[in-house]
């Protein structure tokens, strides 16, 4: 640690740390566009500008090392003056359409223009325009406007050093230079609306969110993105009960400042609600209905097959969709409570990376994942068995005996429910009850669909690739009658006494402590469970210059068996 003197406070920085993160750690905003804390420092746009003791010039402080007994001057007279001349440089250019740019109130320009601009520009020459490079899509998100462009050069580095596909740098020369693709090459990588994030201007911005919602109407929620099991931690960022983004949360632990296009764009489909109702089928065709009817359906049923067939006549198939405390309360009720079994099947799916050479478990300098779904090891901590040889799933889906009760908690825990033969290898149960938000071929052949919230409405733990505890919060209240997994099972439960239906996530959560690999310790408040800093705008994410990693406990679960996952 070296001792640095920023403006009359002595703070402690790390050694290897710039003059600029001095200056974050001393409570000094320098304003800065170029700098980014996983990037290479270039000193491209001189907005940094700083005095130091000992130097006999200003200098950018992101390209300053730092040294033990460092004096800086972040708020001299000479600094303050360096930074207004650099903004009124790129004002003479930069087009002022703040009103209609998509860019508005996440825009370091606007935040800087009116914290460390001059309010009047002394040139009366035009703006330089780039017709042919405005409002074009580079990819298949990603839009340019290179009017906007303050040639920072973030978008460039992040694919060069964080992709590693390079697609985009400078073309032209002087005052025509541009940022742009390579010989007309899209901009088309695994994380290609990071290079958007990054972009501290509107130059680049996401095609699916452009124009969609001013960003400051926008309400957030700390989440954990359910794509695959890597856990990259995400803000949902909704209005009105509509889910209009997910943007990355920061973790140095697990997937840093970035997300991968896959898992950014699933945001949309959290906005599905083909269920509204608990829906009934029978000999009299199909009715909706109530809470009280359905779940009484449910409990008559399974109790007719404990009556008639005893222990094992009914299954419980979870997802790995579920949150652990969800898969916990499926495993207590049916393995436990009703004699019966709760199994668990996983999808394998493309394999899914993130950049972060220093997270535990990363491999290349990427955190992998190639399950198709968050949660399979906390759903089998929490108790669920993977599906195998000698499962009852499998043994149902080659021919064998049927279960008299199917209760199926996520009517989209495989893939292979797209498939008419699996479904009706499923549906050679007398009673198939499914869990279900949208509709698909499952729920057109159960004979009770229970409505369901998606991630958005729901709180709890998923365990990642890791073996990482990490929670994820409610961000929108689900539509009127439709109820979460969680209170599903409660209710359910509680028809045979097995739970209190005013327990939380939080009290689930507390009762796991003491059963379930890995949660022993653990505090559901604590970072150590969060597993990341409290949500943040992206404008406030990519300015944590500091982002130290967090001191998290070593949750390593069990492995999964080989050859676990849907063929």
């Amino acid at each position: 640690m070296a001792k640095v003197t920023v403006d009359g406070r002595t703070v402690e920085v790390p050694d290897g740390s710039n003059a600029l993160e001095a200056c974050r750690a001393a409570g000094v905003d320098v304003p800065h566009f170029c700098y980014h804390p996983r990037l290479s420092v270039v000193g491209q746009c001189r907005m940094c500008m700083v005095e130091v003791e000992g130097m006999p010039k200003i200098q950018a402080s992101c390209t300053v090392p730092i040294r033990d007994g460092m004096v800086i001057h972040a708020s001299s007279e000479k600094a303050l003056a360096a930074r207004n001349a650099t903004m009124e440089f790129l004002l003479i250019n930069h087009p002022l359409d703040c009103p209609i740019c998509d860019q508005a109130g996440e825009c370091k320009l606007q935040d800087n223009a009116f914290a460390a601009g001059l309010p009047v520009s002394r040139t009366s020459e035009p703006r330089r325009q780039f017709p042919g490079y405005d409002r074009t899509d580079i990819g298949p998100h990603v839009v340019a406007d290179m009017t906007r462009c303050i040639q920072c050069t973030r978008c460039i580095r992040f694919c060069q050093e964080i992709a590693g596909t390079g697609e985009l740098t400078f073309i032209e020369r002087g005052g025509h230079t541009i940022v742009w693709t390579h010989e007309g090459r899209a901009l088309d990588n695994e994380w290609s609306a990071c290079a958007a994030d990054v972009c501290p201007v509107g130059a680049l911005t996401v095609k699916e969110f452009r124009f969609r919602k001013r960003v400051w109407w926008l309400e957030k929620a700390s989440s954990v993105c359910d794509g695959c099991d890597v856990g990259c931690n995400v803000s949902i960022e909704h209005r009105d009960r509509v889910v209009h983004r997910y943007l990355p949360r920061v973790n140095p632990e697990v997937n840093d400042f970035w997300i991968c296009d896959y898992g950014r764009f699933r945001a949309e489909g959290l906005n599905g609600q083909d269920f509204l109702r608990p829906v009934l089928r029978g000999a009299s065709g199909e009715r909706e209905t109530n809470w009280g009817e359905a779940l009484d359906s449910v409990k008559g049923a399974v109790d007719a097959a404990l009556a008639e067939a005893g222990e094992g006549s009914v299954l419980a198939l979870g997802s790995a969709r579920l949150s652990t405390e969800e898969s916990w309360l499926l495993a207590r009720l049916f393995g436990e409570t009703l004699k019966g079994r709760a199994e668990l099947t996983v999808d394998d799916g493309e394999l899914r990376r993130i950049r972060n050479p220093k997270a535990r478990g990363s491999f290349e300098g990427f955190l992998k994942g190639r399950e198709a779904a968050p949660n399979s090891r906390g759903a089998e901590a929490a108790g669920l068995v993977r599906a195998g040889k000698d499962s009852a799933l499998e043994k149902l889906l080659a021919g064998g005996p049927a279960p008299r009760v199917l209760y199926v908690a996520d009517a989209a825990f495989t893939y292979r429910v797209k498939d008419p033969e699996y479904v009706a290898a499923l549906r050679r149960a007398p009673v198939l009850v499914v869990h279900a938000r949208t509709r698909n071929a499952l729920t057109d052949v159960a004979d009770v669909v229970l409505p369901v919230a998606s991630l958005a409405g729901k709180e709890g733990t998923f365990v990642n690739v890791q073996g990482r505890v990490q929670r994820f919060d409610v961000a929108i209240v689900p539509p009127p009658v439709v109820r979460t997994d969680l209170e599903v099972l409660l209710h359910l439960g509680r028809r045979w006494g097995a739970f209190d239906t005013r327990w939380t996530a939080r009290d689930i959560f507390e009762r796991m402590r003491g059963s379930v690999d890995g949660y022993a310790g653990l505090e559901w408040d604590a970072e150590s469970i969060v597993g990341a800093p409290p949500s943040v705008s992206p404008a406030a994410a990519y300015d944590s210059l500091l982002a130290e990693p967090l001191s998290l406990p070593e949750l390593v679960l069990p492995a999964a068996p080989a050859g676990g996952g849907a063929k």
